[in-house]
């Protein structure tokens, strides 16, 4: 696929108010979408067409904030004065779990520089796997109507087989970021209608991976069970999985992996987690008076640190509230700090300390981040947190960051 080029070309024009304010200098961003290809842009039977970055979405956070389609910026002269610069390309459509909505992504941190040119190449990469399920021919055979749910802790889909609708027969692809995946089969033999079920999980599955689920089940005129083979394309990660049973049941699983067996037959290490059911990709939310932000915590060993780094923009305020003028929070050990949200749902001290299990909630900053900005901005939160085994609480393999917009309030 030929690779997309897009010359920004910023200069920033700042009206001199009665107080002469001073013209900010400004420079030229030299920025290159490419490599979806590489990464294998799958065709899906979505309307939307993800081969083209027209339809894709960019922000621009710094000191002057943009937001547009590509489509909309071809031609287009946007202004930006010098300093620091964030761009966040995705891709239309970004549900948790979705049938035939990959998601794709690129971020990248510059610097515009007074008078000189910054060259940019992006490459979106995926961001969610892609699941698609093949039953073989005596599957089908044994089974009159069956089902089959894929979750991933943040929401599931499900294929069904029945006198009414046939998911299977179109190779219906569902896409998931990236959790535990749990998958459960059901069915009801062609003989008798009896039940069968099975249940399989996939611990550690990977942006970008494509896993296909190949179900089988015996010709014996008894079903003896249901063999769940589950292959990666994308880097050559294997599973082969013989889950026996037909008359187990539906099992209750809410942390994909504690307890697992890895495919070397040693126990696997329970993974710490944390979950926003309200933003499940951590993108930027704009706050107003009514914002929540509580996310869910799952640290196995305990929790041992917690440090909430916060940025410059929000770096003198957070000094007045912790001890010895520290510039960052640190919720375990820092007494003021535990003083100050003593009345507050933000958990400090021992409410953190060794526990494995947390709703951690931010609402408290709310009003105090819209209340200290007046003039608006972009303040981040980025939460690293340790547990007793010296492991980070990640998601997606970074810090997780929270990215709150206020809004200016004239």
């Amino acid at each position: 696929m030929k690779k997309v080029f897009l010359l920004i070309v910023m200069s920033l024009s700042v009206f001199t108010s009665c107080r002469n304010r001073v013209v900010p200098n400004v420079g030229t961003l030299d920025l290159r979408i490419s490599g979806l290809d590489e990464y294998m842009v799958v065709e899906t039977k979505s309307a939307v067409d993800y081969t083209d970055v027209n339809n894709y979405d960019v922000v621009i956070d710094g000191p002057t904030k943009y937001e547009a389609k590509f489509s909309k910026m071809t031609g287009e002269v946007v202004e930006l004065g010098s300093g620091s610069y964030t761009i966040t390309v995705t891709s239309p459509s970004t549900e948790p779990v979705a049938f035939e909505q990959p998601i794709y992504q690129a971020y990248e941190e510059f610097v515009i520089k007074a008078g000189e040119v910054t060259p940019l190449d992006l490459v979106c990469t995926p961001l969610n796997c892609k699941v698609t399920i093949e039953l073989s021919e005596s599957f089908k055979k044994e089974l009159a109507s069956y089902e089959v749910v894929v979750s991933n802790g943040l929401g599931e889909l499900t294929w069904t087989k029945n006198s009414e609708k046939d998911d299977f027969g179109d190779g219906k692809a569902g896409y998931f970021l990236p959790r535990g995946l749990e998958i459960k089969v059901k069915g009801y033999r062609s003989i008798d209608n009896t039940e069968a079920t099975a249940v399989h999980f996939v611990a550690d599955p990977q942006p970008a991976e494509h896993h296909i689920i190949k179900l089988d089940a015996k010709v014996t005129g008894q079903i003896g069970g249901i063999t769940i083979d589950v292959n990666t394309d994308f880097n050559d990660r294997e599973q082969n999985v013989d889950v026996p049973g037909m008359d187990e049941e539906y099992v209750d699983r809410p942390d994909f992996g504690d307890g697992d067996e890895g495919e070397d037959g040693e126990d696997e290490k329970p993974q710490n987690t944390i979950e926003w059911p309200a933003n499940p990709t951590f993108g930027k939310i704009v706050l107003n008076a009514d914002t929540e932000i509580k996310m869910n915590i799952k640290m196995p060993a305990g929790i041992a640190t917690f440090i909430v780094e916060v940025s410059d923009n929000f770096k003198e305020l957070v000094s007045v509230i912790t001890t010895n003028g520290v510039s960052h929070l640190d919720l375990i050990y820092d007494e003021k700090i535990k003083a100050s949200f003593a009345d507050s749902p933000l958990p400090t001290g021992d409410e953190l300390l060794n526990q494995t299990e947390v709703a951690f909630d931010l609402t408290s900053f709310v009003s105090m981040l819209m209340g200290a900005m007046s003039d608006g901005g972009i303040v981040t939160f980025v939460l690293k947190a340790t547990d007793n085994n010296g492991d980070p609480l990640l998601f997606m393999e970074e810090y997780p960051t929270v990215i709150m917009e206020i809004p200016a309030s004239n």
